[in-house]
């Protein structure tokens, strides 16, 4: 077993096995995906995915935030534009996003998209990254697999985190996600659960190591630890 599955709860681990789900290995779309966006992203001499890098010396995790809190509009990366563009408009009665939401850079998950996160408090504005300590992990699926996603909080300037993940927030975060798929017709979401902010890091290392494994490689699939 991976050095980084340690650090893993074991209702993780069951779940992602309930899933049929290799933790430590990176399905081969993904790597496709990940060789896609590298291609996508060398027009530019830095890259807000492909250089800044994850995690800072005191501790803290980098994330783009590619979403404000409250907005409807669906922002992503456009890796060859290295700026984000809308891919939708979240409908009315779902309503904007309860959450700042965004990636951590230098990260591929298992749906060939880097990893999601979501930082806690107020609005922060789109387009720009933030630094965040991880208070924790939504587990997720949708209908591409496993899509989990670390929660971050900013710090305050005793370096601890401005904002707790308690169960009312994650009851609104949760509800969101398991609902925002419903309007997409073949689409699904859901969020079984959470999970610890030891949990949340690995998940980060293991993502992260997957970028710096398969990174320039032409694997099928890419079998790494951090």
């Amino acid at each position: 077993m991976h050095r980084w599955l340690a650090c893993l709860s074991c209702a993780l681990i069951v779940e992602a096995a309930a899933q049929g789900l290799d933790l430590s290995m990176l399905p081969a779309t993904a790597t496709s995906q990940l060789t896609r966006s590298l291609v996508a992203a060398s027009g530019h001499p830095r890259h807000v995915w492909r250089d800044t890098a994850p995690f800072n010396d005191d501790g803290t995790v980098n994330a783009y935030v590619e979403i404000a809190r409250g907005d409807r509009r669906k922002w992503e990366l456009d890796m060859a534009a290295n700026a984000r563009a809308i891919d939708r408009v979240m409908p009315p009665e779902l309503g904007g996003y309860p959450v700042n939401y965004g990636f951590v850079p230098q990260t591929i998950s298992y749906d060939g998209d880097p990893f999601d996160a979501l930082l806690l408090g107020p609005a922060l504005p789109g387009g720009r990254t933030a630094r965040g300590v991880i208070v924790g992990l939504m587990l997720m699926e949708d209908e591409k697999g496993h899509d989990s996603k670390v929660v971050l909080s900013p710090i305050g300037r005793d370096g601890r985190p401005l904002y707790r993940l308690g169960t009312e927030e994650q009851r609104t975060i949760g509800t969101y996600f398991d609902r925002y798929k419903r309007h997409e017709a073949g689409k699904f979401s859901r969020v079984p659960g959470w999970e610890s902010a030891a949990a949340g890091r690995a998940y980060v290392l293991q993502t992260h190591a997957f970028f710096r494994g398969c990174r320039g490689q032409a694997d099928a699939a890419c079998h790494v630890s951090p």
